[in-house]
């Protein structure tokens, strides 16, 4: 096997952009992303053709992040951090943060820095991440917009006299290589103009600039055991069932590990598109994902034969389960921006409305739990908030290691629905609810 952790001194330091580079770069690449993200690996799956697996030790636990890592891993697993290196719950060092998956899954970091406006403390910067937990195998240094070849040699000689961290490389100052970002991080990667192209300049200079010869090296690792699945107890559980998976350009947020769990339980996946589709899929269970329905609201709404269906099925006692964005679409209706009003499904006795701002008052990790008994981990991140609760139904409750909770997951008939993005590696008591 061959790996190793792409990392970053902080987020917006270009981790994404050389992370897709590097991914292309290589043949036969598993990618991975630390933490709870969507976005970034819709780019790496675009990039690779290949899935891209959430590596979340909050919502996933070690052995499920041991066997998602081991269980993909193709010729050269290439895995993306979140943040900094060190950034997660709190000041502990094993805080579920990238350089602590690292550390579980004995991979070397490669680690991202920006030299804007530094010279021989660059050295110094570096130096900070390597000693502060000697169990992290910083293994190389790539330097992020750098203006010309002399500066990058200048800023290698200090790096390596004073850290004794070998520098691979760096990449150029240029816009041109980035990908635009907008409200929820990144655009998908469908959403990018020309990508390929772009991909291909980013390729180009990277093979200028980085010594991929050695990175490849450096990736060694050697052989792996296996890992049980974590939820090896309930290996095809719901066998026959079927499940039917909103997937479009509305609704695209989907843990990978999460839809290979339905079929490791024994269920059929049918996909559909609440956009264009004019009827559900003859199934027992329909689960709506997170994404962008607020982008899509009136395209959603003018399918009605689609929302009559889904409503006829909750009303016939269905099962459906949807979080996030999947939530907005049951919802009477979402307020967009502009104030403009769309009605969705209304089958869920609330309405929604947009902001400008992430909603940081539920933002981040969450435990759920119902009548005292722990359901499941999850995360929440919306713009969006809940309005005009016309029947609250909420029977669960969101809360966090600081303290906080509140009430969510509305339920209707057979339906829940709430914001909470859940990871069943350790929400198997939730997921039984929903199935």
């Amino acid at each position: 096997m061959r790996g190793f952790v792409l990392a970053g001194t902080k987020s917006g330091i270009g981790k994404t952009t050389l992370a897709m580079g590097l991914m292309a770069s290589y043949e036969n690449v598993s990618p991975f992303k630390v933490g709870p993200d969507y976005i970034d690996p819709s780019f790496h799956r675009y990039v690779t053709k290949n899935p891209s697996y959430n590596l979340d030790l909050f919502m996933m636990g070690e052995q499920g992040v041991k066997y998602s890592f081991i269980e993909h891993s193709k010729e050269i697993s290439i895995v993306e951090g979140v943040m900094g290196l060190y950034d997660g719950l709190g000041h502990e060092l094993e805080n579920f943060s990238t350089a602590h998956v690292a550390k579980i899954l004995n991979l070397p970091v490669i680690l991202v820095v920006d030299c804007k406006g530094k010279s021989t403390s660059i050295a110094a910067e570096i130096l900070g991440y390597k000693i502060l937990d000697p169990d992290i195998k910083i293994a190389g240094v790539i330097i992020n917009r750098v203006n010309s070849e002399k500066l990058y040699e200048m800023l290698k000689e200090a790096i390596e006299r004073y850290t004794k961290i070998e520098c691979l490389g760096y990449l150029k100052n240029d816009e041109n290589l980035a990908i635009s970002s907008r409200h929820l991080g990144l655009l998908q990667a469908e959403e990018v103009e020309d990508l390929d192209r772009k991909m291909e300049v980013l390729k180009t200079e990277l093979k200028k600039t980085v010594n991929l010869e050695r990175i490849y090296e450096i990736a060694e690792l050697g052989e792996r055991k296996k890992v049980p699945h974590p939820l090896e107890s309930y290996k095809m559980m719901y066998k026959g069932k079927n499940i039917g998976i909103a997937k479009d350009s509305a609704f695209s947020f989907y843990y990978e590990d999460n839809i290979e769990l339905f079929r490791y339980l024994g269920m059929n996946i049918t996909y559909f598109s609440p956009l264009k589709d004019k009827k559900i899929p003859d199934v027992d269970v329909l689960y709506f994902g997170g994404g962008y329905p607020e982008n899509f609201a009136k395209e959603l709404y003018e399918n009605k034969e689609m929302v009559e269906n889904i409503k006829r099925f909750c009303k016939e006692n269905g099962r459906i389960y949807a979080e996030c964005g999947g939530f907005m679409y049951l919802t009477k209706g979402i307020k967009l921006l502009n104030d403009e009003y769309i009605p969705m499904c209304e089958i869920i006795d609330c309405d929604v409305i947009m902001r400008e701002k992430l909603d940081i008052s539920r933002f981040g990790y969450l435990n759920l739990v119902k009548n005292g008994k722990h359901m499941a981990k999850g995360h929440e991140f919306h713009y969006s908030k809940i309005e005009n609760i016309y029947l609250d139904t909420r029977k669960y409750t969101a809360e966090k290691d600081n303290g906080k909770a509140w009430s969510c997951i509305f339920e209707k008939n057979n339906c829940k629905a709430g914001y909470p993005h859940i990871h069943f590696f350790t929400g198997i008591e939730y997921l039984k609810e929903c199935l």
